[in-house]
């Protein structure tokens, strides 16, 4: 079976790149956070390392699932393996939501003893495992914002919600250190900030796993309507009507439709510059990449 691409040229090297910066940042974070969560004894920063762990583990399945649909189409894969995307934004939400019901649980349990994690917090090595944390995760968002919006698909929207959530917790973390370095009797800050946290991490799983579900089920895309893009087809010249519309996504990057479209009275070949120029308005004005029409005349209603 030939190799015919359709939609594999949205894997771009500048994705894979920032991908591979993204595990790279997240693993020395991991090493970062967990030698200063150990030494200065805060919830707020053992949360923030221990969902680095489950970062790590995102973005190598993110990298993983990227490079699958580089590999194209084959006999057994006739869509090639871009639904493997779409399982690494539902592994990413797992892992997620996870990581914050188990903090959230020992976070309530630390308000319960009505003491502190592991002993007082030195606030000396917690600012010294987040400021570095902080600085690492600007330049990882920094390098994802460069990947263009076309390709920032379900695989993406999760990456990115991970590493913009993570700098806005890296920023709670670092004021918990200032806090606790003016006002050290202020020890309540640490385990409030370590529930807000895991809060953060549960709502930020919920819409990658509707987002998944919904590509899965075969939803059409939340930002598609079959009437819009019927009337897109009915404006093409010689369309006459569209029925039959079926629209849905192998991955969000991936959108495919099929239809019966009904036409005037032609040639074969006439039809068929019809047949192309409903492709690329759909695709134009849609993204539709993968559109399929069977062609009906006029004469065939009756």
């Amino acid at each position: 079976m030939p190799d015919v691409s359709h939609g594999e040229d949205e894997v771009e090297r500048t994705v894979i790149e920032a991908l591979r910066a993204a595990v790279a940042f997240s693993i020395v974070i991991l090493i970062v956070e967990s030698v200063g969560a150990y030494l200065s004894r805060s919830l707020s920063l053992s949360v923030d390392a221990a969902h680095n762990i489950p970062d790590v583990i995102a973005f190598a399945l993110s990298y993983a699932a990227l490079r699958g649909a580089e590999q194209g189409t084959s006999d057994a894969y006739t869509f090639g393996r871009h639904r493997g995307e779409v399982f690494a934004g539902l592994a990413n939400a797992a892992l997620v939501l996870a990581t914050g019901l188990a903090f959230a649980y020992e976070a309530l349990a630390t308000f319960a003893r009505g003491g502190t994690f592991a002993g007082a917090v030195d606030p000396r090595w917690l600012l010294l495992g987040v400021v570095p944390t902080l600085a690492l995760r600007a330049t990882s968002l920094i390098l994802l914002r460069r990947i263009p919006g076309r390709v920032r698909d379900l695989n993406f929207r999760s990456v990115g919600a991970h590493v913009s959530s993570d700098l806005l917790i890296a920023g709670a973390i670092l004021i918990v250190g200032a806090v606790l370095f003016l006002s050290p009797s202020l020890v309540g800050v640490d385990p409030v900030v370590a529930l807000g946290i895991a809060a953060v991490l549960v709502i930020e799983s919920a819409p990658l796993f509707r987002d998944s579900w919904e590509v899965l089920t075969e939803r059409t895309p939340r930002h598609l309507s079959v009437d819009a893009v019927s009337r897109t087809a009915l404006g093409v010249p010689g369309v006459r009507e569209l029925h039959d519309v079926h629209i849905w996504a192998v991955c969000p990057t991936l959108i495919c439709m099929t239809a019966h479209v009904r036409i005037d009275e032609m040639s074969v070949g006439r039809s068929m510059d019809v047949v192309e120029k409903l492709r690329v308005a759909v695709e134009r004005d849609h993204g539709i990449l993968h559109a399929v029409f069977q062609v009906e005349s006029r004469s065939d209603a009756s």
